[in-house]
């Protein structure tokens, strides 16, 4: 009879010896404890998240051999393979994150394409490169993208493209390419005209197009109408 009663005893002893616990720190690159670590193992439901002081344990594991997995909000996770636990006498399993680094595309800025500056005159109007070759019925001729400016009317039959400015002639606006006075820049012209069927400014090569019509600066002696500027890359 005493001897029924100390099996009794001690069989629920080994029982509950035979789980094993997992115990050890979480700690950051400077060897800081990181709280809120989740510890799990794979292919159980046992996990645990660390304190403040990093540390975690885990109990009521069964012995044998287990994936251990790490993760936190603000680290990197990992995973610790083939981990041997055992009833009694294992060792601290401990783990040293990397902090996330989000990487970013790299942003590119760039001066804007369209040149509208807030303290213009209404009279000087400008046309950037990209402007003029999305005008529609331009065919990339900078002056025929300047007749669609307000106030400019178009030639008579609309094969030329002279520059009638408020009613004027169209001789009487002047062309400056990067601050030179150019006589005429279209194929064809016709003495008396500041036009023809086509320029012969390649589009490529020019930066922006100022047309004044009034108020010319000093420098331009001799318009009449208005002053057709071209600056070039």
């Amino acid at each position: 009879m005493k001897l029924y009663f100390s099996l009794l005893f001690i069989l629920p002893f080994f029982a509950w010896a035979q789980d094993g616990t997992i115990t050890g720190y979480c700690t950051g690159k400077s060897q800081e404890p990181l709280a809120g670590i989740t510890i799990s193992i794979e292919g159980t439901n046992l996990n645990a998240i660390s304190n403040e002081k990093g540390f975690y344990s885990i109990s009521n594991v069964k012995p044998g051999t287990y994936n251990f997995t790490a993760s936190g909000n603000d680290y990197l996770s990992f995973t610790l393979f083939n981990i041997i636990v055992k009833s009694v006498g294992n060792a601290e399993i401990n783990f040293s994150f990397q902090e996330k680094t989000n990487t970013l595309e790299e942003i590119v800025v760039k001066k804007s394409k369209i040149k509208r500056l807030k303290e213009t005159p209404l009279s000087i109007q400008s046309l950037s490169a990209v402007e003029i070759a999305n005008i529609p019925g331009s065919n990339n001729d900078v002056v025929r993208a300047a007749q669609s400016l307000p106030g400019i009317s178009p030639s008579p039959g609309g094969f030329r493209n002279d520059l009638i400015i408020r009613g004027g002639a169209p001789n009487e606006t002047v062309y400056y390419l990067d601050g030179m006075e150019i006589p005429n820049i279209n194929h064809f012209s016709t003495q008396g005209s500041s036009g023809g069927p086509v320029g012969m400014l390649n589009i490529s090569f020019i930066e922006d197009v100022t047309l004044s019509t009034s108020s010319f600066g000093a420098q331009y002696d001799n318009p009449l109408s208005g002053v057709l500027q071209f600056k070039q890359r």
